[in-house]
């Protein structure tokens, strides 16, 4: 306490003091009345901006005069009176938090006064329920799930430090951001400065984000979850509300030593395979994305150069404006993932992108949605290296064809397109539900490496696969064969021959129904999502080992450090057949409006 404060109060006390010792004559000089005694034992006790006042009473009071003063002298007294010297306790609300008060009972008759000892308190300042953040976190920050934190435009992490995490910039500066389980982050719709394109969260190179509900590679509950949503209400949001997320990591691309991010997100790249941009587990991204331009966009989470370090898992990405999440380049593995109502591709990825994705939901929505899987090498030399040659495991991909899933429109295209001299390679999944093929190959290059699987050959970034997985009513959702094959992908004149490839033996491919559970294309709500279990694998279904690819080495995918590896299993699709317990159940949200979404800052 700070006493000088209180410099004030010496006048009172002053006051008091005479007070105490004077008497009012009494003309009865035959019984005369003797001044009260003072009232004695006085406390306070602060709840919040209200305060208890407690006293034991003096003796031959006839009332009792309560007063809090603000020792700083802005507020004017506050006074209680009680005409009976029984009563032991008043109450004072909406003081001032930070504001200091001094309390005093006096007991009063005819013949005089006498003033209680005066008991001081202050109204503690209360914590903020929540943190507007802007610019640049230059030291480490945790952010505590007593509080939401508002992005008001770009947000970064850090200050880049370069292509070399051995030989930082000059001008490099790294921070870490911790987010506490059960953390809630919202992006401001409008930001405050009118030339911030949008609110945004970006981890620079050298800088990591530390985003982990669980601590561990398990299942999180909602209350663990940590929350990236728009600012809008519940019920009023929608896909762009706000950026999304970009972690910029020092790890190889094929475009050059780095790059540029889209939206402004600054530098990445670098030649760090294995470098971290922190952890992302138990995350949810939802109603974010920004489309400005066809180049120039923001996805739910970009990962960029991000490498092998970095955990990404028990994710969602819900309604975003661009893809769900895409790496460019690098090498962090994506595992337990879900896609919900993204406005463009669910999963893409190019640059020489050498993770993994495994155990992967996407449900598209008929208004807005493009493709499935859209995987490259690079749209401007497709044969540059190191290759994009990342393997994709247990995926269950549902499109919206013909009205399913309907939210107003006839989109979601092709189930995985191959483009743009891809190698990636794509094993034990279900693909179903899509408007024009349930997969293509667009480009010469990326046809030349699907004719290559074919004729044998399985060097990383000379084939492309999709094996072991099952196809089945695409295009004119029928039960025939033929109708899952469109040999032109996106009126792009690249023909081939789907079905060949599709079919060549060994591939261990199937037209077949996969038995999904029939709410597989309801939207859903967090109490109640959608059911993508299959009953049972189709007879003569032959599951592909992934597990193989865990030593690949060269040219092949990099592993994470973090001990994830990929799984093997009997089943196609992200669910085990008859499965008890949904892993993904609990912990995403399907409402196309976020009204089963987590509270804004405003509590709506």
């Amino acid at each position: 306490m700070n006493w000088r404060k209180f410099s004030g109060l010496l006048p009172l006390l002053a006051a008091i003091a005479l007070a105490t010792g004077c008497s009012n004559d009494n003309n009865d000089p035959t019984n005369p009345v003797t001044a009260p005694s003072a009232p004695t034992g006085v406390t306070a006790s602060v709840n919040g901006t209200s305060v208890a006042i407690a006293w034991t009473p003096g003796s031959g009071a006839t009332s009792q005069v309560v007063s809090v003063t603000d020792v700083a002298g802005v507020e004017a007294d506050r006074t209680q009176t009680f005409n009976n010297n029984t009563a032991n306790s008043a109450q004072f609300d909406n003081s001032t938090a930070g504001n200091s008060y001094a309390a005093q009972v006096t007991a009063v008759n005819t013949a005089g006064n006498a003033g209680s000892n005066v008991a001081v308190f202050q109204i503690t300042e209360e914590e903020p329920t929540s943190v507007v953040v802007t610019g640049v976190i230059s030291a480490n920050t945790t952010w505590t799930a007593d509080k939401t934190y508002i992005l008001d435009g770009p947000v970064f992490v850090g200050v880049d430090c370069g292509t070399d995490p051995a030989s930082p910039l000059a001008s490099c500066i790294a921070a870490n951001l911790t987010i506490e389980p059960g953390t809630t982050i919202t992006g401001k719709k409008t930001p405050t400065d009118s030339n911030a394109r949008a609110s945004f969260l970006v981890v620079n190179r050298g800088s990591k984000i530390i985003a982990d509900a669980t601590g561990s590679d398990t299942k999180p509950t909602e209350a663990q979850m940590i929350v990236f949503t728009s600012d809008q209400p519940r019920g009023a949001r929608s896909r762009g509300d706000w950026g999304g997320i970009v972690l910029n990591g020092q790890a190889p691309i094929n475009t050059g030593s780095e790059a540029s991010g889209e939206g402004g997100s600054g530098l990445f790249g670098g030649i760090d395979d294995t470098n971290s941009s922190g952890i992302m587990r138990g995350v949810r991204v939802e109603f974010a994305g920004d489309d400005v331009t066809a180049t120039d966009q923001l996805n739910g989470i970009a990962l960029q150069g991000t490498g092998a370090g970095t955990t990404i898992a028990w994710v969602q990405v819900a309604y975003n404006v661009d893809d769900g999440t895409e790496p460019f380049g690098g090498s962090a593995s994506q595992t337990h993932m879900v896609v919900t109502g993204i406005g463009d591709d669910s999963f893409d990825g190019t640059d020489g992108y050498r993770g993994f994705i495994q155990f992967a939901i996407a449900q598209q929505r008929s208004d807005e949605a493009d493709n499935g899987f859209e995987f490259s090498n690079d749209g401007d030399a497709e044969t540059l290296t190191p290759y994009s040659t990342a393997v994709v495991a247990n995926a269950t991909m549902v499109g919206a064809s013909k009205g399913e899933v309907d939210v107003g429109g006839t989109e979601s295209d092709i189930g995985a397109l191959f483009r743009e001299g891809s190698g990636w390679r794509i094993f034990n999944s279900i693909v179903t539900n899509f408007n024009d093929s349930g997969f293509c190959v667009e480009g010469t290059v990326a046809q030349s490496k699907a004719d290559a699987a074919i004729g044998g050959n399985t060097t990383p970034g000379e084939y492309l696969a999709l094996w072991s997985s099952i196809l089945w009513a695409n295009v004119n959702r029928t039960d025939d064969s033929d109708t899952n094959f469109n040999d032109t992908c996106n009126d792009a004149g690249f023909e081939y021959d789907t079905q060949t490839y599709f079919e060549t033996a060994g591939f261990n491919n199937m037209v077949a129904d996969p038995m999904l559970a029939a709410s597989h294309t309801s939207i859903g709500t967090l109490s109640s999502p959608p059911d993508f279990t299959p009953a049972a694998m189709p007879v003569g279904y032959t599951p592909f080992d992934v597990s193989t690819f865990n030593n690949e080495g060269g040219a092949g995918i990099v592993m994470p450090t973090d001990g994830r590896t990929l799984q093997a299993t009997d089943y196609a699709g992200a669910i085990e057949p008859g499965a008890a317990d949904l892993w993904y159940d609990g912990w995403t949200i399907w409402a196309e409006d976020g009204s089963d979404s987590r509270p804004n800052a405003d509590g709506q």
